[in-house]
């Protein structure tokens, strides 16, 4: 789980609510690659998604990376390690837990 270019957070909104779906950290070569990623590999939707990608530090992105409940599991799900896809956890009340 390295980072190996620019990681960007990723947040996605539902185009009519206006709801918060998920966030995501990509490890991509630029902007519009990260918005690529998230389309082809995390399976989201423009026409039905709003995507708003923000450039972050290595070492934000290896702390997030890091992170873990204290059931010891890590607070993401990786979709697809090779590309740098990362999905950020949400408890089900919709809070970052």
């Amino acid at each position: 789980m390295a980072i190996n270019h620019t990681p960007f957070f990723v947040e996605i909104f539902n185009k009519f609510t206006k709801q918060f779906t998920k966030e995501l950290l990509v490890d991509a070569e630029s902007y519009d690659n990260a918005i690529q990623k998230t389309i082809s590999i995390a399976g989201i939707d423009p026409l039905n998604f709003d995507i708003k990608a923000q450039e972050a530090s290595i070492e934000q992105a290896t702390g997030w990376l890091e992170e873990k409940f204290p059931s010891g599991e890590f607070k993401h799900v990786v979709l697809d390690e090779e590309n740098g896809v990362y999905e950020l956890i949400y408890n089900p009340m919709g809070n970052i837990y």
